[in-house]
């Protein structure tokens, strides 16, 4: 098996304000290359352009090549995540020209934000208003026929602009929009698309402005309020308990790599072997509660070996691993590992655990 990225994030959320999204579950989570899946076709890179991501909370932001097309030519996706009724999306975002964010113009229709229902169409679609800063949410028949449900004036800024997104899916339902915690427009009433779906499991990002990139940087998907929460990139720094795949600098070097480079990797062809790191667990000053670990990572297997392998956390001593995880034949992204409670503990995760002397992070091959 090889393994060519491993990435820990802490989804955390902001006390005491919006107090209830103590209560959410988290849907998906990811901010870089390893996290999401690029358009067949299309074009996705990473920027690590001052600006254009939160620095202390991210370490680069993720973006797409605007095109006006139905869908997007480049566009990425989060994995399919549990179908839900109701979900936030929240992201940082900006447009970016040369090197950073400079340019908030949209262009008409160009779509920057795609829903997706549980039958794979795109039901909800944020799209360029063709004005600056200004976006508008649409609804999308199965067909592709688009309907203007609301305009959003104002929806983002030139410098770096929190997105936060509500649907409520449902011929009751609603749809709002909110830059920077405060709400820019809205519509309530039939948000369906009439293909027979009640709810949404994914989301397409991309650029509202043809010829521009969009760059996109802790993404978070849940069940409630998300304007509080915050995503904390917390990648692999040193060697850490136990340190038995082959490779060159494997935590400082290979697995801390910000891009996927497919040529350099861990590895081991034997089942059961071991390998776990540090990490940076320094968050910016504040007061926080977490709503979980995420883990994602970049891998494949060989036709003979392990042909499996387990993500692990290590914790006063003692490994916790995830189920069995299936890696292909060629390097494919293996995202959204959400533990959502310490596993030593089964209570709810605290910023100490991360911080605590011996905590890893690591993986495990399997047969």
């Amino acid at each position: 098996m090889k393994l060519r990225r491993l990435l820990a994030t802490l989804l955390v959320f902001i006390l005491p304000f919006w107090s209830t999204t103590a209560w959410a579950t988290l849907l998906y989570s990811g901010g870089e290359d390893v996290d999401f899946v690029c358009s067949l076709g299309g074009t996705c890179l990473i920027t690590d352009a001052p600006g254009t991501f939160r620095a202390g909370w991210a370490r680069e932001s993720y973006k797409t090549f605007g095109t006006i097309s139905d869908p997007p030519t480049n566009r990425f996706e989060t994995s399919t995540f549990a179908p839900s009724t109701s979900l936030w999306t929240h992201a940082q975002y900006c447009n970016v020209y040369n090197y950073g964010c400079e340019v908030n113009a949209t262009t008409a229709n160009t779509q920057m934000l795609r829903l997706m229902d549980s039958n794979g169409n795109a039901a909800l679609i944020v799209r360029g208003a063709g004005v600056t800063g200004g976006l508008k949410i649409s609804s999308r028949t199965a067909t592709g026929t688009l309907t203007d449900l609301v305009t959003c004036p104002s929806a983002f800024g030139i410098a770096l602009t929190q997105l936060d997104i509500y649907a409520n899916y449902s011929s009751s339902g609603e749809v709002a929009l909110y830059s920077n915690s405060v709400k820019v427009c809205g519509f309530t009433g039939d948000v369906t698309n009439g293909d027979g779906a009640t709810t949404l499991n994914k989301v397409e990002f991309a650029s509202p402005l043809s010829g521009y990139y969009g760059a996109w940087s802790e993404v978070i998907i849940a069940t409630t309020d998300t304007r509080t929460m915050a995503r904390f990139t917390a990648n692999t720094v040193a060697n850490g308990n136990t340190v038995n795949f082959s490779g060159t600098n494997v935590c400082s070097s290979i697995w801390n790599a910000t891009t996927a480079n497919d040529a350099n990797y861990a590895y081991s062809g034997s089942s059961n072997v071991v390998h776990e790191c540090t990490i940076k667990s320094t968050i910016p000053p504040g007061a926080y509660n977490v709503l979980a670990l995420v883990m994602s990572g970049r891998a494949l297997v060989g036709s003979s070996g392990p042909q499996h392998f387990d993500f692990l956390v290590r914790l006063n001593g003692t490994d916790y691993p995830s189920p069995d995880l299936g890696p292909t034949n060629s390097f494919s992204n293996i995202t959204n590992y959400i533990q959502a409670v310490n596993p030593a503990t089964t209570a709810p995760w605290a910023v100490s655990d991360f911080q605590a002397a011996g905590f890893n992070v690591g993986a495990k091959t399997k047969p």
